[in-house]
């Protein structure tokens, strides 16, 4: 068998050896199944009101019924954005600095690189192990979803948002390759296993929750009058500043077309099919380039350290 594949099959299993991992991994896969249960109750719920409405103001001989309200299939999961930007992204993190940085303070590592083994086939396999955890996770957070919709929710997606639920996945996917690609290229350069979490954890907090923060901001508040009412309201308006920093984050990315592809926006469930490819092949590919950069990187330092020679 392929070296490369060898040491991802390794990697893949000895993943589900680590408790931390696993008990995050069980959390994550709850809260999704959670998020499908609440959502189908609160729609339920929305609908109940409603219908007796309907029935008390027919009952009274009002002809005037309200409109019912809209209800989005997929709104119902809006938040697995949230659960892949924070639970997701310290899976990834967990899954990166795993990798490596044991085996460097057992001096395994060592040992296994005066073997005929290549460093850039090594950190291949170790990568290519971690994406597969990670696809196996949001694969089953995938099919456990449309598979709620329908026991729990009552509800039989469209293909249309079917492939909008698996779009999303992709988009999550490239996320957490992020922090896999990052803890990993740490766990290269830094000597131990806690310098390597502590710092993949500031800076998950930093592109995540400090850089929107701050675009949030330089906002500026533009005042809108409403020519019914006459009352004014303050409305935050993006300024290039604003911009630029959110651009940095990929939550913020991940959050932004989570909200188009998940319905959780006004136009979310309006944009067409072409506008909404376009964003997500945008929002992939920004995902994606720091991956690569970091990845990079990370093959760079591991080829060129001259730490990890036998003597």
């Amino acid at each position: 068998m392929n070296t490369v594949l060898v040491i991802a099959r390794k990697e893949f299993q000895s993943v589900f050896r680590n408790r931390l991992f696993v008990t995050i991994a069980l959390l994550f896969l709850g809260m999704s199944i959670l998020s499908v249960w609440i959502g189908s109750t609160t729609k339920h719920a929305e609908m109940r009101l409603y219908n007796e409405l309907v029935v008390s103001l027919t009952a009274a001989g009002n002809s005037a019924l309200p409109a019912p309200p809209q209800i989005h299939t997929l709104t119902i999961l809006s938040n697995l954005s949230e659960y892949v930007a924070i639970i997701g992204a310290i899976l990834a993190v967990i899954l990166g600095y795993n990798s490596l940085i044991e085996e460097k303070e057992s001096g395994g590592l060592k040992l296994i690189l005066s073997r005929p083994v290549f460093r850039d086939r090594l950190l291949t396999g170790k990568l290519l192990g971690g994406a597969a955890v990670i696809g196996l996770l949001l694969g089953l957070a995938f099919v456990f979803n449309l598979l709620l919709l329908v026991l729990v929710g009552g509800i039989w997606p469209t293909m249309g948002e079917v492939g909008r639920l698996f779009t999303f996945v992709l988009m999550a996917f490239a996320y957490m390759l992020i922090f896999l690609s990052v803890s990993l290229m740490l766990s290269v350069k830094l000597p131990s296993a806690s310098q390597v979490f502590l710092i993949s954890l500031v800076l998950w907090v930093v592109f995540s929750f400090v850089l929107p923060q701050m675009a949030d901001t330089q906002m500026v508040n533009s005042t809108v009058v409403n020519s019914v009412t006459g009352v004014a309201s303050q409305i935050p308006q993006d300024t290039a500043l604003s911009q630029t920093l959110n651009f940095l984050s990929p939550t913020w990315h991940l959050r932004h077309i989570g909200s188009q592809l998940l319905e959780a926006t006004t136009n979310g469930a309006g944009l067409t099919g072409g506008a909404l490819a376009t964003q997500s092949v945008m929002t992939l590919l920004l995902l994606l380039v720091p991956s690569v950069l970091f990845g990079a990187l990370a093959y760079a330092l591991f080829l060129r350290d001259e730490t990890l020679v036998l003597e």
